[in-house]
């Protein structure tokens, strides 16, 4: 809205009272807004609100429907509308505290349902889960590391064999070649694997349990 249709809007919501009334009123607005300049309109229209509000404060006056308004530098005043602001302002500032201490309330129930149920996780569930984790995740790289061992050594020793055998009978030592490098590259696979799982997958696994922990617990408990 810019400010011929507030203006008109105005206008039309006070048609019905007298002639010269409507004209001090569009001619003091027309005022206000050539004081403030074009670039200024739309905090103008913002300051005063909407042109309804404007209309039912002139017409009240007018009326004598409300206490005695006036045209000030900031528009059109009515004592009444003004005491009504501020018994708004109380109230919804009552409001903001009492839902203010609801919160409270609630953040207190949410932070002791939390503890308890931290105590049931660990006490019911973390005596047996978190070994169980610790031990499956020991055993996987165990048994990784160990087969990465076996294979590297393995696949060194059948080398070393192959390379024996070629000088008494050639096909079965470059088998025993073919199979040795096979070993030793399963071997290396298996070490690839090893320094993934402890560099990348622990570290990974930490982080998601310590997000679902925070996610559920932290806010609670702050």
């Amino acid at each position: 809205m810019n400010r011929e249709e507030y203006l008109k809007r105005l206008s039309f919501l006070l048609k019905d009272l007298p002639e010269e009334e409507i004209e001090d009123a569009i001619a003091y607005y027309e005022d206000y807004f050539e004081e403030a300049g074009e670039d200024k309109e739309e905090q103008v229209i913002r300051e005063l609100g909407s042109p309804e509000k404007i209309a039912k404060m002139i017409r009240d006056s007018v009326q004598g429907n409300a206490q005695q308004g006036e045209y000030t530098e900031e528009g059109y005043r009515q004592e009444a509308y003004e005491d009504y602001k501020q018994m708004s302002k109380k109230e919804t500032k009552k409001d903001q505290q009492e839902k203010k201490q609801y919160s409270g309330w609630h953040m207190k129930g949410n932070r002791t349902r939390n503890i308890i149920l931290m105590i049931v996780i660990l006490v019911f569930v973390g005596s047996w889960l978190i070994p169980g984790i610790f031990g499956i995740t020991i055993g996987i790289i165990g048994g990784v590391f160990g087969s990465c061992v076996g294979m590297l050594f393995g696949g060194l020793a059948l080398t070393g064999a192959g390379i024996y055998k070629m000088f008494t009978t050639v096909p079965y030592g470059l088998l025993m070649l073919g199979g040795g490098f096979l070993m030793i590259a399963g071997g290396i696979l298996l070490l690839w694997l090893l320094v993934w799982i402890c560099a990348k997958a622990i570290p990974w696994i930490i982080t998601k349990i310590r997000e679902i922990w925070s996610r559920n617990f932290g806010r609670g408990c702050e």
